[in-house]
Formats: C-alpha cells, sequence, structure tokens
C-alpha cells in the first residue's frame, strides 16, 4: 500500500489522525530516517511560524503597554516541559525531536547549537568520573566503536558504547551495574542570549542496545544540571549531595526502555529554561547495565549517538 506520508504528518499535526493511522505513523518514524527527517521539515516550519506569530502578538502587545510596561524577571526557572510536545502527540523516546532553524525573527527564532556529537573524531573518553572542565566527555569506561553486535551508528561510522559500571578510583566499585558518561559546556559565551530568562536548552540523545535476551531489561535515562563556575570546575560535584545543594536548574528524561532490536535506536528529548546565573551545564547520560551485570564484567552492548545539546529563545507566556 502506497502511504502518502505528507498528508498523514499534516493531518497529524492537526489532530485529525484515527488510532490506528498514529500508530502507522509512530512505527514509520522509529525506522524511517528520511520520514523523520520530512516530519522534522514540517515541525520546524510548525515552530517558526508559531515563533514569527508570538514575535508579532508581543510586539503589538508592549506597544499597547508602553509606557507602563513592566517586565518581570527570574532568576531560577525548571522546565521539564518537551519541546513541541502539544503540537507534536508523540511519545518522546521514539525519534529525535530536537528542531533546528536559523531566523524566523530577530533573536526569538535564532537556535544556538551548542553540541553536536556524534563520537566521529571525538577523542576517547576519560574514565575519572564527572568531569571539571569542558570540552571533553568522562564518566565510567566507555569507548569510542564503529558498527558492532548488530548496532549500527545512528550518524555517520561512530557510537559511544558504555561499558562497566565504574571509573578509575571509584571507591565502592565492585557491584555497580549503572554506568554513566558527563560533559561539561561552557555556557558564559552566550549569556546575553538568555540573561533576561527567556532562554531554553534542549538535549537529545540516541540509545541503543544489543540483541538481548527475552528476559533482560534495559533503560536508558538523560539529565540536564545548570551550575555556577565554581560549584561545577571545584570537583565539589563528585559528591552526590552538592548536586541538590548547588543547581541552579535541572531537567531530566525518565527511564526510556530499550528495545530488543538493535536496528532502532530509542530517542529521548527534554528542555530546561535556563536559568540567567548558568555558567555551565552539565549534560549526564545513564544506562543501567541490567540484571545481572557487574562492573568488573563489563556490560554486553550499551550505546549512545547523536547527542545535541540547542539553545534557542522561548519567551515566557
Amino acid at each position: 500500500m502506497n502511504t502518502d506520508w505528507h498528508d498523514l504528518i499534516q493531518r497529524h499535526m492537526a489532530g485529525t489522525l484515527d488510532d490506528a493511522e498514529n500508530d502507522a505513523l509512530q512505527d514509520a518514524l522509529s525506522t524511517d530516517a528520511e520520514l523523520r527527517r520530512m516530519y522534522l521539515h514540517y515541525m520546524n516550519l510548525d515552530v517558526a511560524l508559531e515563533a514569527h506569530a508570538s514575535t508579532a502578538n508581543a510586539t503589538r502587545h508592549l506597544l499597547m503597554a508602553l509606557p507602563e510596561c513592566n517586565t518581570p524577571r527570574g532568576t531560577r526557572w525548571l522546565s521539564w516541559r518537551p519541546l513541541t510536545a502539544a503540537a507534536a502527540g508523540i511519545v518522546f523516546g521514539i525519534f529525535c525531536t530536537s528542531v533546528v532553524f536559523g531566523y524566523v525573527a530577530p533573536s526569538l527564532g535564532k537556535v544556538i547549537t551548542l553540541l553536536q556529537e556524534s563520537f566521529e573524531a571525538a577523542p576517547a573518553p576519560l574514565v575519572t568520573g564527572v568531569p571539571i572542565e569542558p570540552g571533553r566527555w568522562s564518566g565510567d569506561y566507555s569507548e569510542v566503536v564503529g558498527e558492532q553486535q548488530g548496532v549500527k551508528p545512528e550518524s555517520g561510522k561512530k557510537m559511544l558504547r558504555l561499558q562497566r559500571g565504574d571509573y578509575e578510583g571509584k571507591t565502592n566499585a565492585k557491584g555497580s551495574h549503572v554506568a554513566d558518561i558527563y560533559r561539561l559546556i561552557d555556557v558564559r559565551p552566550y549569556r546575553q542570549e538568555f540573561a533576561d530568562g527567556s532562554a531554553v536548552v534542549q538535549l537529545s540523545a540516541g540509545f541503543n542496545a544489543f540483541e538481548f535476551p527475552h528476559g533482560e531489561t534495559y533503560t536508558g535515562k538523560m539529565t540536564l544540571h545548570a551550575f555556577d563556575a565554581e560549584t561545577a570546575t571545584n570537583g565539589s560535584l563528585r559528591a552526590a549531595s552538592a548536586w541538590d545543594e548547588s543547581c541552579l536548574g535541572a531537567a531530566a528524561t525518565g527511564p526510556t526502555r530499550l528495545d530488543l532490536n538493535p536496528a532502532t535506536w530509542q530517542w529521548m528529548t527534554t528542555d530546561l529554561r535556563l536559568p540567567a546565573n548558568t555558567d555551565f551545564l552539565l549534560i549526564h547520560l545513564i544506562i543501567p547495565g541490567g540484571p545481572g551485570t557487574h562492573a568488573q564484567e563489563g556490560f554486553a552492548g550499551h550505546y549512545i549517538d547523536d547527542v545535541r545539546l540547542t539553545l534557542r529563545h522561548s519567551p515566557l507566556r
């Protein structure tokens, strides 16, 4: 049967699909990269038009309110709302919905890419736990690999494989079965973009696993935390208590179950409204080792690819 995907996507965005059509679209999006690009094209256009309309409305309201306008400013913001969730209506974790478009209006429509990592030329991650310097992955034992165990990189020819649940010098490492990888992002050069509290950062990444036995369960999760420069670089974040005490804002995905098919990637996305006093963002990607695994034995096959972090303007409403 020939399917008119253009029509299906447009009707999906309009909210007129029936359950069978919606299921068919979601199944296709999870396996068809070209269809995902088509969907993102429509989503980008929709968001751009919405941003343009919001700019026009904001301008009209501002002109009507002058000279008595008083714009409040916030310093601490926590956001768990996924980008375009209302418009998309598709469960995040199935495919990537990061939106990248240029300029649709001054400032408002601009999207800045803070990180786009497909591990093609990346150096091997450090194995020293939470990093204290930006620019390099660090965490538990991991390696950059090519295609293996039926898992193909989502983007390019390389991907990251998480090997164990411990790092160099970790205390009480025996039996650890959760693999963590981190990266610090210095956002101080972009402070003018979020000083008014109107900026949102979006983190997305693909997760995958080898063809594991039916009786086992594997999940992935992401968190994004905002810190000041001293906290991010003085090593205090290697103590779990410092995260709660010093965090300026945070966002996270719920655990997403990895399927049994190594040919499909599970996508996760989360948004964080950026506190105006943020200096660094800490990306934290997590995959538990599953039942019966131990750090010393190594994990059978856990992979991450196509990690993206973007900043965009999204005025408070």
